[in-house]
């Protein structure tokens, strides 16, 4: 088993755990929470989250593998690992884990492998996972993206990706696009030039085996998609409980910033038993 260490550095601190390099931010005192980000994104996305959230829990914001401030080849399939992998570093038993867009997912994965690691799931902007019912055309045409950083480089991709539907903040907040478009400038498309990702999808079946208490969390004005796979869920999971947010899109965290770490904060008020 390869060895784990943290070491800090700047606003990081740092897993080393073989391949990668993983920054992770940890604030606050309580039960864990463990925040994993969406495609194109890296954990600073919810600073103003951490601020609410951090009197009441433990917040751990991790990069994954090629975002944000972590090196190392990206992998989806390793994301839900190196969540264990931080956990057990730190010494934690149970966390809730909120997983935004992709983040969703891996967050569903985790909840599958490795049950006994979740308190509560926090499902915020899902994607199409797949075996649910009904046609769900892809909003993320990788083949595209991957040719088009190919052919033309980084700046175009990362221009035709600040015009996708996913990508638009409803918020006028000068603070909020700032942030956002920091974020998309450290995306250097290093998942769209190796291995096309290993499928992570969850089957129907197990999700709704699923015995956590799940938030599934939108913007109300997120793509239809993302909403109709809410509601496909919210049907499957017998634990789960749903909130939308009014004049918020995909990015909920910035468009509807203290609305959304109230629901937030309050399901998990709610459900702290869940660690014991």
């Amino acid at each position: 088993m390869t060895a784990v260490v943290t070491a800090r550095t700047g606003s990081c601190l740092y897993l080393d755990a073989g391949d990668a390099r993983l920054c992770y931010r940890d604030d606050g005192n309580g039960p864990a929470l463990v925040l994993v980000h969406g495609w194109l994104l890296d954990s600073t996305m919810w600073a103003a989250q951490v601020t609410a959230w951090s009197p009441r829990f433990r917040v751990l914001r991790l990069d994954r593998r090629g975002f944000g401030e972590s090196p190392g080849p990206p992998d989806v399939a390793a994301d839900a690992r190196d969540v264990v992998r931080l956990l057990d570093r730190l010494g934690i038993g149970r966390a809730a884990i909120l997983g935004m867009s992709q983040g969703a997912r891996i967050a569903l994965h985790l909840a599958d492998r490795a049950p006994e690691r979740v308190a509560c799931l926090v499902l915020d902007g899902t994607p199409a996972i797949a075996g649910l019912p009904g046609d769900w055309p892809s909003e993320t045409p990788v083949e595209h993206y991957r040719s088009l950083l190919i052919e033309q480089g980084i700046g175009a991709l990362r221009s035709e990706l600040a015009n996708h539907p996913l990508m638009q903040l409803r918020t006028p907040n000068p603070v909020a696009r700032a942030m956002l478009d920091a974020m998309l400038e450290r995306y250097d498309g290093a998942d769209l030039r190796g291995v096309p990702p290993t499928c992570i999808d969850v089957t129907p079946g197990r999700l709704a085996e699923l015995a956590p208490p799940v938030l599934l969390l939108n913007g109300a004005l997120d793509t239809p998609i993302r909403l109709h796979v809410a509601g496909a869920l919210a049907k499957l999971l017998p634990t789960a409980e749903r909130q939308m947010l009014r004049q918020a899109g995909h990015l909920a965290c910035f468009d509807a910033r203290e609305t959304y770490s109230a629901v937030v904060l309050e399901f998990l008020t709610r459900n702290l038993h869940r660690w014991a």
